[in-house]
């Protein structure tokens, strides 16, 4: 559970301990300082890690005050303002949650090919639009837009929901080591971090050095200028993934 959800899930708790205070007195409109004070604090710090964790999304949350009395009560009316704000966190959460799911529903079932100098790249993408007969994006051959590389991988990202990136030996280091370009390991975790670790497939060409902070990562191996032996493992991972 991530601090947002962890928070919404005191909200809640915070809620219920509200909506179970039982009132007396006249008309049933008061409850005793030993029921009500112990909550209030809770309150304070609740909404202030709301403020602090969502980002400004709360921000026209009204600031009330915390209830006072010269008694030994508080009313009724006092206590519903605080729960009423508690109230709408939760709604506004649950549609936040709902709108992040039909984002996710509606994200197109596309491919982004990532890759370095290596044009084995083309064969994965011809395979992969006239065998498979699934949509590809290949990122130079979007337009710029007068975008930089940046903004153009971010924007043309969105696009797609799973990412085949072609790991070739193109860097060759002082040491002899044969390492894959730069932006394809930056790409790596870009993508890990936009589409979810299980939806990133990396095609590895033998022999080429895999960083220790992705060693870990399962990918499908294929010999120098063979992508192609790829394809067989490669349809199977997208049959699972683009089965929805």
């Amino acid at each position: 559970m991530n601090n947002q959800s962890l928070i919404v899930a005191k909200v809640a708790a915070l809620k219920k301990n509200f909506e179970s205070i039982t009132y007396s007195g006249e008309y049933g409109s008061s409850c005793s300082v030993t029921i009500l004070e112990p909550l209030l604090p809770r309150y304070e710090s609740i909404i202030s890690q709301l403020k602090k964790e969502f980002d400004g999304i709360f921000d026209d949350l009204p600031d009330l005050p915390l209830p006072k009395t010269s008694h030994d009560v508080y009313s009724k009316n006092q206590i519903m303002p605080l729960v009423n704000n508690l109230d709408y966190v939760l709604e506004l959460y649950s549609n936040i949650r709902i709108g992040e799911k039909r984002e996710e529903k509606q994200r197109p079932n596309r491919i982004f090919i990532s890759h370095g100098r290596s044009q084995q790249w083309r064969q994965l993408q011809a395979y992969i639009e006239k065998d498979l007969e699934k949509n590809t994006l290949e990122l130079a051959q979007e337009a710029n837009l007068g975008r930089t590389i940046l903004q153009k991988l971010s924007e043309e990202a969105k696009k797609c929901s799973i990412a085949i990136i072609v790991m070739t030996g193109d860097d060759l280091t002082e040491d002899g080591e044969i390492r894959a370009r730069e932006n394809v390991i930056h790409e790596i975790g870009f993508f890990q971090g936009l589409y979810g670790l299980g939806n990133v497939i990396l095609l590895h060409e033998s022999d080429v050095n895999i960083p220790t902070n992705i060693g870990g990562l399962v990918y499908i191996n294929f010999p120098k200028d063979t992508i192609e032996s790829t394809f067989g493992a490669l349809h199977r991972e997208l049959k699972v993934l683009m089965s929805s």
